[in-house]
């Protein structure tokens, strides 16, 4: 099983590469997740156009940009965002990032790190939405990182609540993972037979 950590900001001076790379460190260490491949997905590293075709990802003569991206996010099998909210909503290049994709997210499960002045609560919203089309299963509970709070001095702080938090969060999505990929592989057999 494999779960994707999607650091969704491409800014210069980014906190989400710090969130990330906290994330995957506590993922990798995750009771319980022995099973699991966790994969950081940084979207500044796929340098994605913005979508003007939205046949791009299926398309042979499609940019190749695409392509990995679309191959990297269709081998995971659930995914963590970490993504900041940027003007009371997801950050742009990140919604085109999902926007750019459809079948590959379909039926996977989703746990959200958010953060922004509020603690990224809007964009946390805004995905839960979003992610409805492609019956995305989210985890209930996320971590929430407010900017003025946990990122004194431009540095994320962390405590014992954050990775207790976050361990929860982790936990719940490994969980629903087995369960969901579990019952895709069960209807992809049964329309097989």
């Amino acid at each position: 099983m494999k779960i994707g950590i999607v650091i969704g900001s491409v800014r210069e001076g980014r906190l989400g590469e710090s969130i990330g790379e906290w994330v995957a460190e506590r993922a990798r260490v995750q009771q319980d997740a022995a099973d699991v491949e966790w994969e950081v997905l940084d979207l500044k590293t796929f340098e994605l156009p913005v979508m003007t075709d939205e046949n791009w990802a299926q398309d042979s003569d499609g940019p190749a940009e695409v392509h990995r991206w679309r191959d990297a996010v269709d081998q995971c099998d659930g995914f963590v965002f970490v993504t900041p909210e940027y003007n009371r909503n997801i950050p742009g290049a990140f919604k085109n990032a999902y926007d750019l994709l459809s079948r590959q997210w379909r039926d996977k499960t989703l746990a959200i790190v958010a953060y922004g002045g509020l603690g990224g609560v809007r964009a946390n919203e805004a995905w839960r939405v979003t992610v409805a089309a492609y019956n995305m299963h989210v985890v209930g509970a996320s971590v929430n990182l407010v900017r003025r709070v946990d990122f004194p001095g431009g540095e994320l702080a962390l405590t014992d609540h954050h990775d207790a938090s976050l361990a929860k969060v982790l936990a719940r999505l490994v969980s629903l993972t087995r369960a969901v990929t579990a019952e895709r592989e069960r209807v992809a057999l049964s329309a097989s037979n």
